[in-house]
């Protein structure tokens, strides 16, 4: 007797959880979009409410200034590019929720807001994986990555699509101030060595003090690390423009 109360207490309780699977629980995402500046293109698709699962979404951005500013691309949450479409399509859905940015270039390549690692040269290893990683100067015990790569040669040419964001006050005096490391593990024929360096510079976006480094009139900037012996990486960063992405 007790073991047939205990089967139906068991079925009472799962009851509810089987009726609600077989339903199928409607979810809801949010998918917003914005300028990078309003008086070089607008948006137009994105809003700040909550959208069913599998609702159809079209971002469109419009230049008003397409020879002095065209459009670049678009970022998803400030750190992705996304697409380098005037018209996004896509589906709210987890994977999608987040807000866009319509990236408008600046006549002043160094006015924007946005830049990338277009390119890592290695010296003293061949072959073997590479981690970079970023944080703001302030605290920079959280480190989050920004490039995880194999490589086989000495240049490594990103995609460019991992972005770093100047937008905001998180560095030094409201200025973003940001140091980076790499996690290096040189692969040899039956063994491999991991190091791990700090690169030689902060870097900033503006003007510069003492070990720390900015972006030249072209938006390009180098860093470089090295384990004093034989290894040395040097990172090559530019500031989001059409150039980069033909």
């Amino acid at each position: 007797m007790k073991k047939n109360i205990k089967i139906f207490l068991t079925f009472v309780l799962i009851l509810p959880i089987i009726l609600l699977a077989s339903c199928g629980i409607t979810q809801y995402y949010t998918i917003t979009a914005v300028s990078s500046e309003k008086k070089f293109g607008t948006v137009n698709g994105g809003i700040d409410v909550a959208k069913a699962e599998g609702t159809e979404i079209s971002l469109v951005a419009s230049e008003l200034s397409p020879i002095d500013n065209p459009f670049v691309c678009w970022i998803k949450n400030n750190n992705k590019v996304v697409s380098f479409d005037k018209v996004y399509n896509m589906t709210y859905s987890s994977a999608t929720e987040g807000k866009y940015t319509a990236l408008f270039q600046e006549i002043n390549i160094n006015k924007t807001r946005y830049a990338t690692i277009t390119d890592i040269q290695i010296e003293g290893a061949s072959a073997g994986t590479i981690e970079i990683k970023y944080a703001s100067a302030s605290s920079s015990s959280n480190y989050q990555t920004i490039e995880n790569l194999s490589f086989a040669s000495k240049t490594i040419e990103t995609d460019k699509t991992n972005l770093l964001y100047f937008g905001g006050a998180d560095g030094i005096n409201n200025k973003v101030a940001l140091n980076f490391q790499v996690k290096l593990v040189a692969q040899n024929v039956s063994s491999s060595t991991t190091y791990t360096l700090n690169f030689d510079k902060t870097l900033v976006d503006g003007t510069t003090s003492e070990n720390q480094i900015s972006f030249d009139s072209e938006g390009k900037c180098s860093l470089v690390a090295t384990n004093g012996r034989d290894i040395t990486i040097t990172l090559t960063l530019s500031k989001l423009n059409l150039d980069l992405y033909k």
